[in-house]
């Protein structure tokens, strides 16, 4: 399998985040991933400047599971990692799946949730979600979920599902495997609101 990485990362009006997401995946550019963003109808400049950070701008409809699945279709690599946009993943993030995946029968997985700079309550919030994919083997869309794409392709992607996209893969991806839990962090930036 290549162990190379498409981020796919699904837009809609976030130019205010963009770039702080956008700026540290340059070096994992660098190394041979690739970005892909999914805009869904950005009206604020998402677009403009997704085309200067990313490898490719995609344009798909405003529901996020049509956008990440949209991204999954275009993407050139063995492994999809989606990240929302208001997230910051860790500097090795590449080698951490890596390592991740190279597990015999370890198909996908997601990082812990960190909340750098932000109230208690977040950081709360932070670690319940995090607990809760420890006890319950599912995985939240904030907690960058990456996936081997032969078995993301297996289990039919997101679908057609409006909401909670990111718990319906969870449970289609958990009757193969548990997911692989890497305890650093993927931190929402400075600029982004708190809560959920």
């Amino acid at each position: 399998m290549n162990s190379s990485i498409s981020i796919i990362i699904p837009v809609l009006d976030e130019a205010r985040l963009l770039s702080t997401t956008l700026a540290p995946l340059q070096d994992m550019r660098q190394r041979g991933h690739e970005v892909l963003v999914v805009d869904g109808g950005s009206r604020d400049g998402s677009v403009t400047i997704a085309r200067k950070l990313a490898d490719r701008v995609l344009m798909s409809g405003p529901v996020r599971a049509q956008r990440m699945d949209a991204g999954a279709d275009s993407a050139r690599h063995d492994i999809l990692l989606f990240l929302h946009a208001d997230r910051i993943l860790p500097a090795n993030a590449d080698a951490l799946i890596g390592e991740a995946l190279a597990v015999p029968g370890q198909i996908w997985g997601r990082f812990d949730l960190g909340s750098l700079g932000a109230p208690l309550s977040s950081r709360m919030q932070a670690t319940l979600t995090t607990w809760h994919s420890l006890v319950t083997g599912l995985a939240r869309g904030s907690q960058a979920i990456f996936v081997e794409r032969a078995w993301f392709e297996k289990v039919g992607g997101f679908g057609a599902v409006m909401s909670g996209e990111d718990l319906a893969l969870s449970r289609k991806l958990k009757r193969h495997a548990w997911p692989a839990r890497i305890a650093a962090p993927v931190v929402r930036h400075e600029g982004a609101p708190h809560g959920g």
